[in-house]
């Protein structure tokens, strides 16, 4: 076989021949066959959860990928990919920065046509208060609006300019709100500009952007004819579909999608009766043969939890669904989320909408419907502004709160001689260990006796085992658990960036290990010091009440969100409901 199988096993050649004898048979018939070994496989292995009928097909413990001597060394999880956004090619930035430079001349141009024809206008704008560097002041102010017009209208975004009519549309809503701005500066700052500039500058810079657009897009329509200037592509379907979609994409090149690797993959049921139901649905790779000469370079991936790192580690900017994962599915919510944390766009053909909390954009190609869709939670800015916010709050809050840290540290010191901090590791981004700190409030070694402890307070030893009359924690301890001042060591982990502020709370792996696949989805977020779960009543929560609010966050995360959570710990604390 021409590809390479990425599950970490290589066919050899003598195995070739019957490998692809076999994916010709699944290919016939894959729900079958691969139903009936879905069930053999999953009917020997304990579930991940107990409400769950069988095995988890998607996510195995981690998002994050380690080597055969578990070192974590990828870099497309690397911490810094936080601030990161979409992964965007050398080619396109290029492109962009061109488009950006040409959109300011084209203003400029308009601008200096208006000028040309309205004389009074220009010796009004020279004239008025007496200032030399009024005209140049004016042109700044007319590039800045006419970029933010656009930029407004995301004519910038990586799919506009294939966008046909729909681009057209947009530069004309630009010109209206250009328009605004010139108008709100003028009146804002009192420069009493002539009507005449603020009417026809927004209208020539139209036109003319138009005629601009519509050259660059047949440039770039010529380029992706040849191949070049494309997003590479990593496809997720059944053989069948990915042949369909490939065929699609090889007839409408200007659609920019080239397709890299493919992960082929069936859809099986649990039981008879569970097969009508979206929850209940399964995935399981199958083998892929090449059939067309295009198909011999595709790198086979397998469906798991760590196909968002591999692609990204191929440099995939996009992945894309052709069929098979039913769109109101546990498995579909799961993996939207954990590809649009790794910065890859995903894309799915229309028959697979309706991405829960995702913004969806049509593209409108009437031969080939696609969505493309988008967390706003994961742009750049707001991954950049989430980041500067939890090292600027975790630097004031150790600041702050450093009199309190000593004074809690002298005393849980001098109550047993035992150390004043407690580390332990637990399980961050992408499932990647850390280590977490906070003040001692057990006695020394107390976490060996967790499974003894929870047998003898009646307690599940589970993912919300917490005892409420704990016979380890100290007197001490009592009061900075009630408290919460046991958690503020926690605000170093934020500054080192293991961390932040707000989020789902870290878990040990032993909770990790128990995780269905959409509750895995806390894994694609930092663990926060605070988060819903905190604030919405901790242990008088239901197990499956407590899942619902962390997946809501991941899902829905906003930053007056995040401050709401703040200010409720802050009353919670108080108030001395933090135990």
């Amino acid at each position: 076989m021409a590809q390479r199988v990425e599950s970490g096993l290589v066919a050899r050649p003598s195995d070739a021949t019957q490998m692809d004898n076999n994916a010709l048979r699944i290919e016939q018939n894959p729900q079958t066959r691969f139903a009936n070994q879905h069930r053999k496989r999953t009917a020997s292995s304990p579930p991940h959860r107990a409400d769950e009928s069988a095995g988890n097909s998607f996510f195995d413990g981690s998002y994050f990928l380690s080597d055969s001597t578990g070192k974590f060394h990828s870099k497309a999880t690397d911490a810094n990919h936080q601030l990161l956004s979409y992964s965007i090619p050398k080619w396109s930035l290029a492109f962009n920065a061109t488009l950006i430079v040409l959109d300011i001349v084209v203003t400029l141009l308009a601008t200096a046509m208006v000028l040309l024809f309205d004389t009074g206008a220009y010796a009004n704008l020279r004239g008025y208060g007496r200032d030399p560097e009024r005209l140049n002041v004016f042109l700044a102010l007319i590039c800045v609006a006419w970029i933010a017009s656009l930029a407004s209208q995301q004519i910038y975004h990586r799919h506009a300019m294939g966008e046909g009519y729909e681009l057209y549309s947009k530069i004309i809503n630009a010109a209206l709100v250009d328009f605004v701005i010139i108008c709100m500066f003028s009146y804002i700052f009192k420069l009493n500009i002539p009507r005449s500039l603020t009417i026809f500058i927004p209208l020539f810079s139209c036109v003319l952007e138009l005629l601009e657009r519509w050259i660059m897009r047949r440039s770039l329509h010529r380029h992706r004819r040849k191949n070049t200037f494309m997003y590479d592509t990593v496809i997720v379907g059944s053989p069948e579909g990915i042949r369909k979609v490939m065929a699609q994409l090889k007839k409408n090149p200007g659609m920019g999608y080239k397709p890299i690797a493919v992960c082929p993959v069936v859809s099986v049921s649990n039981s008879v009766k569970n097969q009508n139901s979206p929850d209940a649905q399964q995935l399981v790779s199958v083998p892929f043969s090449a059939v067309y000469p295009e198909e011999k370079g595709l790198r086979i991936l397998p469906m798991d939890s760590h196909l968002p790192q591999k692609a990204k580690e191929l440099g995939s900017q996009a992945i894309l669904i052709a069929d098979v994962m039913s769109r109101y599915s546990e498995t579909m919510r799961t993996f939207s989320l954990a590809v649009e944390s790794m910065g890859i766009e995903l894309a799915f053909m229309a028959n697979v909408a309706d991405i829960a909390s995702s913004q969806l954009h049509v593209r409108s190609n009437p031969s080939m419907p696609m969505l493309t869709a988008r967390l706003p939670q994961y742009s750049t800015l707001t991954r950049v502004l989430k980041r500067v916010f939890d090292i600027v709050g975790s630097a004031f809050a150790i600041i702050i709160s450093s009199p309190v840290m000593a004074f809690v540290a002298f005393r849980v010191k001098a109550q047993d001689g035992g150390p004043a901090i407690y580390s332990q590791q637990r399980i961050g981004l992408y499932g990647k260990p850390f280590t977490l700190y906070k003040f001692r409030s057990m006695r020394v070694n107390a976490d060996q006796y967790d499974e003894a402890v929870a047998e003898e307070t009646g307690n599940a030893h589970g993912i919300l085992f917490k005892a409420e009359d704990d016979p380890r924690i100290t007197t001490f301890g009592h009061f900075i658990r009630k408290t919460s001042l046991d958690e503020f060591p926690q605000f170093f982990n934020v500054f080192k960036g293991d961390m932040s502020l707000v989020g789902p709370r870290p878990q040990q792996q032993y909770e990790v290990d128990q995780y269905g696949s959409l509750y895995s989805a806390r894994l694609l977020v930092k663990p926060g010091v605070t988060g819903p779960w905190q604030i919405s009543g901790r242990n008088e929560l239901s197990q499956e009440e407590s899942e619902q609010l962390d997946i809501s966050y991941v899902e829905n995360w906003s930053f007056t969100g995040d401050i709401a959570i703040l200010l409720k710990t802050v009353i919670a604390v108080f108030r001395g409901t933090g135990v």
